[in-house]
C-alpha cells in the first residue's frame, strides 16, 4: 500500500484523495511506475553514451547516468502533473501536443544509446570498414597532394642517377652524332658493295648483264665497279672506327662528369625523398590513428545507418527498438492526454470538490481576517477620537484655569498699581470741582 501510494504520488495523486477513491489510486499507481521506469531506462542510457563517447570510468558514468535520470524523472512527472482538464476538449488537446512532442524528442534521445549498444557488435564491424575506406580516401587524396606526388618521379630520377653514378648507364657511343653519320655512310657503301659483289657473280655465271659466261668484258667491268665499292666502303669504314674513337674519348670526359653531378643530386634528392617518405607515412599514421579513434556516438549513428541502408532486417529492428522507448516515454503522458479528454473521474471530482471548498474556506478566512481588520480600525478610530476629545477637555480646563489665574493677578496687580499711584499723587481734588487741571504731572478729572 505504501508503495503503491508512493507511486501515486509521483504521478500526481494525493493520498487523501485517493484514499476517498480508490478505483483511481492504481491507475495513478501503473502511471508512477512507468515514470519511474522511463527514468530508470533514461540513466541507463546515459550512463552508455556517457561512457561510449567520452570513454569515462563505470562509476563516474554511472552517477551521470543516475542524475540524467532524475532530470527525466521530473520532467516527465512535470509533464504528467501539469496537464490537468481544461474547459473543452480542444483546449486540452492544445496543451497535450506540446507535451507530446517534448515527450517524442526524450524518447528519442533516451532509445538512441540503448539501440546502439544492442546492435553494439554490428556496428564495431561497420566502424572497421568505414575506417578502412577511410584511410583508403585520405591516401587518394595524398597521392594527390603536389609535395607527395612528386615522390615516383622522383625515385626514377634518383634510380637513373644511381645508374649513371655506377657508371652503367648514361650516352653511349653509337648514338654520338658523328658516329651515327658515319655508320649511314657505312651502310650504305657496304649495301653498295654487295650489290656490286652480286652483280659480278651473275655475270661470271651468265644469269644477268651481258648473258655470256665467263670472264669477259663484262665481267670485267663489274669487277672493277665491285673493287670501287670495296674502297668506299673500307673508307666509311675507317670513318667510322675513327669516329667510335672520338666519341669513346668524348664519352669518357662526358661520363665522368655526368657521374660527379648525378652523385651531386643523388645527395639531395635522396635527402628530399626521405623527409616526403617520412611526412607521409606520418600523415598516413596520424590520419589512421584519428580514425581508429573515431568511434564516438556520431560515427556510430553513422555505421548504424549504413547497416540499416544495406540490410533490411536490422532497419526493421531499429525501427521497432525505437518505437518501444518512444512508447515507454510517451505513455505517461499518453495515458494522462486520454484521462483528460475523457469522462470526469471519481478522483477528479473529488479533488475539484475538494479544490472547490478549499477556495471556499479561503476565501471565508479572507473575510473573516477583513472584517476583523475592518473591526479593529474602527475601534482603533473611535479610540483616537475619544483620546483626542481628552486632549481638547483637558486643554479647555487648563486654559480657563490660566485665564483665571491670570485675571485675578491682573486686576491685583491693576489694585497695586492704583494704590501707589495714590498715595503717590496726593490729597484728591474735592467733590464740585469743575474744570480740568493738572497736578504733579497727572491730569485732572471733571466732576459732575
Amino acid at each position: 500500500m505504501g508503495l503503491k501510494r508512493t507511486l501515486a504520488g509521483f504521478a500526481g495523486g494525493q493520498s487523501k484523495l485517493l484514499g476517498v477513491t480508490p478505483g483511481d489510486e492504481l491507475r495513478y499507481a501503473a502511471m508512477g511506475g512507468v515514470i519511474v521506469s522511463t527514468a530508470l531506462v533514461a540513466a541507463a542510457s546515459a550512463a552508455m553514451a556517457v561512457h561510449m563517447a567520452l570513454g569515462t570510468g563505470v562509476l563516474v558514468a554511472v552517477l551521470i547516468g543516475l542524475a540524467w535520470g532524475l532530470i527525466i524523472f521530473n520532467l516527465d512527472r512535470l509533464l504528467v502533473v501539469q496537464m490537468t482538464r481544461q474547459g473543452s476538449r480542444r483546449l486540452t488537446l492544445m496543451m497535450a501536443i506540446p507535451r507530446l512532442l517534448l515527450a517524442i524528442v526524450l524518447g528519442a534521445v533516451i532509445s538512441t544509446p540503448v539501440v546502439l549498444k544492442i546492435f553494439e557488435a554490428e556496428i564495431e564491424t561497420q566502424l572497421t570498414v568505414m575506417h578502412a575506406r577511410q584511410v583508403a580516401e585520405y591516401n587518394r587524396e595524398t597521392a594527390q597532394n603536389p609535395d607527395y606526388a612528386s615522390i615516383p618521379e622522383l625515385e626514377k630520377t634518383i634510380a637513373a642517377d644511381e645508374k649513371v653514378a655506377a657508371g652503367g648507364a648514361g650516352i653511349t657511343i653509337e648514338k654520338d652524332p658523328a658516329v651515327v653519320d658515319a655508320r649511314n655512310q657505312y651502310d650504305a657503301a657496304q649495301k653498295t658493295f654487295l650489290k656490286a659483289q652480286a652483280n659480278v657473280v651473275c655475270e661470271k655465271e651468265g644469269t644477268c648483264g651481258s648473258g655470256a659466261a665467263g670472264a669477259g668484258i663484262a665481267y670485267r667491268e663489274k669487277v672493277g665497279i665491285q673493287e670501287e665499292a670495296r674502297d668506299t666502303r673500307d673508307e666509311a669504314l675507317a670513318r667510322l672506327t675513327a669516329a667510335r674513337a672520338d666519341a669513346r674519348a668524348a664519352l669518357s670526359t662526358a661520363q665522368t662528369s655526368a657521374a660527379d653531378a648525378a652523385r651531386t643530386r643523388l645527395t639531395g634528392n635522396r635527402e628530399r625523398l626521405t623527409e616526403l617518405r617520412d611526412r607521409l607515412e606520418a600523415d598516413k599514421a596520424a590520419h589512421a590513428a584519428a580514425s581508429k579513434e573515431d568511434t564516438g556516438l556520431l560515427a556510430r549513428l553513422e555505421a548504424l545507418e549504413e547497416i540499416a541502408g544495406d540490410r533490411p532486417t536490422l532497419q526493421t529492428a531499429h525501427i521497432l527498438l525505437f518505437l518501444l522507448f518512444l512508447s515507454l516515454e510517451l505513455l505517461p503522458v499518453l495515458m494522462k492526454t486520454l484521462q483528460v479528454l475523457g469522462p470526469e473521474t471519481d478522483y477528479e471530482k473529488v479533488a475539484r470538490e475538494d479544490g472547490e471548498h478549499r477556495q471556499r474556506l479561503d476565501r471565508e478566512r479572507r473575510d473573516h481576517e477583513l472584517r476583523t481588520e475592518q473591526d479593529r480600525l474602527r475601534r482603533a478610530a473611535d479610540a483616537a477620537i475619544a483620546g483626542n476629545q481628552v486632549v481638547v477637555d483637558t486643554q479647555t480646563e487648563v486654559m480657563t484655569r490660566v485665564l483665571e489665574t491670570w485675571q485675578q493677578r491682573a486686576i491685583e496687580q491693576a489694585e497695586e498699581d492704583l494704590r501707589h499711584w495714590v498715595r503717590d499723587s496726593g490729597p484728591v481734588s474735592p467733590p464740585g470741582y469743575a474744570g480740568t487741571h493738572q497736578q504733579n504731572g497727572v491730569p485732572g478729572q471733571r466732576t459732575p
